[in-house]
């Protein structure tokens, strides 16, 4: 009998093992992307916005018959050509993007609420899949450049800091305390893409992503925290290192404002899905929110959730953005996102209690490991000193150092450019903060324990 139970498992098994390895050989990134976002995040109703409304930007896209095309394809750094290549352009900026490590690590970085209990909380991973989503959706039902958009989308927080915008605060506090450039993560995703994140080419050599202009700018210029509506590109084609903070300037593309809405949109109502999730809004906040979609829409009579949010928000967008006004919403709808932005704000984001790690107790995280790495200065034995370590933070920090200064000891396949003189102290101090805002929140708490509670 009991022979028989553990053969008939085995078939269970066996068949299970089938099914698994054939999901494994037809797995498509693409497809799994659109199909858990379809299911998990919205299903957008264009029920009404349909024809004219439609396609009303195809003129204005970032295609090859765009006066702006040659501009918005340069690359920062060169790519390997192939001879027989058949993605586009933006095509294979997001491929570069996808196949990042930077774009692995997004999965272990909080968006708004430290999960490594909760698999059903957002990480940034999860957040730059929905505002791709949400970007692909609007680009569609405009006649954008999709594959721009994506891309965009998918590198907008490549260079977001550990513990959400809290890690960005504490990054910002030290830079500044030590005279160094302000940090902020839209500006660190630019200077990831563009100095830090490599790729292989065909010959093993490890180089610089080297993405094009209409890519890096829409990252740099993603901010959606500005409140304005009916935006417009600028025409103007600049140095994006000379951009000196957040919202400084619009996108250069459509594209790019498609995004940068796109984000605002994602966050609003996920993150109050989030925090019903875990118990930081009670029934009283529900009714409260519910009562400001009364206030701007008074036929409302829905469940308030982020299917709902979205929904509202993106067909909105589509039935009233034109080339002649702008991309946009109504007015009620666009006071709408500012009524649930405060909302959020007094509810969720500074709300007491809401969060597994205070802002002070961030600062005392990353701070422990800068302060840490920041004494094992040497001037001209930095390196070698970095090396003799035995411990695997410091080992780890002296392969970032080797990979991104000129020195002998630099392997052959590191093709990528330098970024450190480490004979300069701001330097070094910089490639401290440039490391550890790629750290994954865990590994930024391991290294603190680590420095904090030496054995």
């Amino acid at each position: 009998m009991i022979l028989a139970i553990l053969q008939n498992r085995a078939v269970v098994n066996t068949q299970k093992s089938i099914e698994k390895k054939t999901i494994y050989n037809n797995f498509s990134p693409k497809l799994l992307i659109s199909n858990r976002l379809d299911a998990d995040i919205f299903v957008p109703s264009f029920k009404g916005v349909e024809g004219s409304d439609t396609k009303k930007f195809s003129t204005e896209a970032m295609t090859k018959e765009n006066p702006n095309w040659l501009k918005a394809i340069e690359r920062y750094t060169p790519v390997e050509q192939k001879k027989y290549e058949i993605r586009t352009e933006f095509e294979r900026d997001r491929n570069r993007i996808m196949h990042s490590e930077g774009f692995d690590r997004l999965r272990f970085k909080t968006q708004v609420f430290p999960s490594p209990d909760n698999d059903m909380i957002s990480t940034r991973s999860s957040h730059v899949f929905q505002v791709t989503d949400i970007a692909r959706n609007i680009s569609k039902k405009l006649g954008l450049n999709e594959e721009l958009a994506e891309a965009i989308a998918l590198g907008h927080d490549i260079g977001h800091a550990p513990f959400g915008h809290d890690g960005e605060k504490s990054l910002n506090k030290i830079a500044l305390t030590h005279r160094l450039q302000p940090f902020w993560h839209e500006k660190n995703s630019l200077r990831m893409a563009d100095k830090f994140l490599t790729l292989q080419n065909s010959k093993g050599q490890e180089n610089n992503l080297g993405l094009t202009y209409a890519v890096r700018d829409g990252i740099i210029n993603h901010c959606g925290e500005v409140d304005e509506n009916f935006i417009k590109p600028r025409k103007d084609y600049i140095n994006l290192y000379d951009i000196q903070k957040a919202g400084q300037v619009q996108p250069f593309t459509w594209e790019g404002i498609v995004v940068k809405i796109a984000d605002k949109i994602a966050y609003l109502g996920r993150d109050i899905e989030d925090a019903s999730k875990i118990g930081v809004l009670n029934k009283k906040n529900h009714q409260e929110l519910k009562e400001i979609l009364k206030k701007h829409i008074p036929d409302f009579d829905a469940e308030v959730n982020n299917t709902t949010l979205m929904s509202i928000f993106v067909t909105d967008l589509v039935k009233n953005s034109s080339p002649q006004k702008g991309i946009g919403f109504s007015k009620p709808v666009f006071n709408l996102m500012n009524d649930i932005k405060n909302y959020n704000y007094k509810n969720i984001y500074l709300a007491k209690d809401a969060k597994k790690i205070s802002q002070q107790q961030c600062d005392k995280v990353l701070k422990t490991i800068f302060d840490n790495y920041a004494l094992m200065y040497r001037k001209n034995d930095t390196l070698s000193f970095l090396q003799k370590a035995t411990n695997p933070y410091t080992n780890n920090f002296s392969k970032w150092i080797e990979k991104y200064t000129n020195n002998q000891s630099k392997p052959r396949n590191y093709k990528n450019t330098a970024v450190y003189d480490m004979t300069d102290y701001n330097d070094y101090k910089q490639a401290i903060i440039d490391y550890i805002s790629g750290m994954t929140d865990k590994y930024a708490l391991k290294t603190y324990n680590f420095f904090a509670n030496p054995s």
